[in-house]
């Protein structure tokens, strides 16, 4: 007598029955909705990569936002357009003092000498490299303001400080930053109400 067919089987193959068909249907839709939270997650992951990365470049200057800025005003003439480097006869214009990077150096004897003129200078926006004694004896003048090629309208502009100092041209001297060499006769800044920050020319030493 041949055995009862089992009522799982097909002519040797297995039937799949209403709970396995849920079975399967549950497992791919775990799947699908796995895939999906995959595709979420990598997506918010690479905005916030973007976002990061655009912070940064904004903080550092890479990308400016809103409109794009007027073109800065040059601070005076170019070295190629200066015939004479030691004492350009042409008019500079006076820079905001924040933009203006001074050394101070005592040529004297004098104690505290450069401490006190660049607490002064601070007042007034300036900023201050260091302080430092020597250079050469200014002795009989209120000082120097030494600078190079392209520090012409930032000697100009600390020039109009102080009474009576002279510019002097280095033409080894890199970058826009002065050095500010005070002699014996040094006495003080100008006073501010006093204060001529219209163009003009260096008074350079003879």
């Amino acid at each position: 007598m041949r055995d009862r067919d089992d009522p799982g089987q097909w002519h040797g193959a297995h039937i799949v029955d209403e709970q396995e068909l849920s079975f399967s249907s549950d497992g791919q839709a775990k799947k699908r909705a796995r895939r999906r939270q995959n595709i979420v997650f990598s997506v918010m992951a690479l905005l916030v990569i973007a976002i990061l990365v655009g912070a940064v470049l904004v903080f550092n200057g890479t990308i400016k936002l809103g409109a794009e800025p007027a073109a800065v005003e040059s601070p005076g003439p170019s070295e190629a357009e200066i015939e004479n480097p030691n004492c350009p006869a042409i008019d500079f214009k006076y820079q905001t003092p924040a933009e203006v990077e001074i050394r101070v150096l005592n040529t004297t004897s004098i104690p505290g000498l450069a401490g006190d003129t660049a607490k002064a200078l601070e007042k007034r926006g300036f900023k201050i490299s260091s302080l430092t004694s020597g250079w050469k004896s200014l002795s009989g003048t209120a000082g120097a303001v030494i600078a190079g090629p392209d520090g012409y309208a930032q000697a100009f502009t600390v020039q109009r400080q102080i009474p009576g100092i002279v510019f002097i041209y280095d033409e080894t001297k890199w970058g826009s930053r002065v050095d500010l060499a005070l002699g014996e006769k040094f006495e003080g800044l100008v006073k501010e109400r006093k204060l001529d920050t219209s163009d003009g020319k260096l008074v350079c030493a003879k």
